[in-house]
């Protein structure tokens, strides 16, 4: 699959995420913390796999991709402000 095939097949868009619906809003210290316990997964499962608590690393790994959700949605609502600005 090229580039523009891989492109085209994922929507960059700011979109609603199900799972993410009722958690809330994370401080940008909150957000770093998330991220944190996403690297501490990444050496565990990378480096000691056979001590790795799945369940621990699953629980983890969802509470930074809520903090990446957040800061891309963040993003997204950030450009289309500006776009909507420059429109005027």
């Amino acid at each position: 699959m090229g580039t523009r095939d891989v492109a085209s097949a994922v929507s960059l868009q700011a979109q609603k995420v199900d799972i993410f619906e009722d958690a809330q809003h994370l401080s940008a210290n909150e957000v770093a913390g998330e991220l944190g316990k996403a690297l501490a997964v990444c050496d565990r499962i990378y480096h000691e796999p056979d001590r790795a608590n799945t369940d621990n690393c699953e629980r983890s790994l969802r509470e930074a991709a809520h903090g990446i959700m957040q800061m891309w949605n963040d993003v997204q609502r950030i450009k289309q402000e500006r776009t909507r600005q420059l429109g005027r």
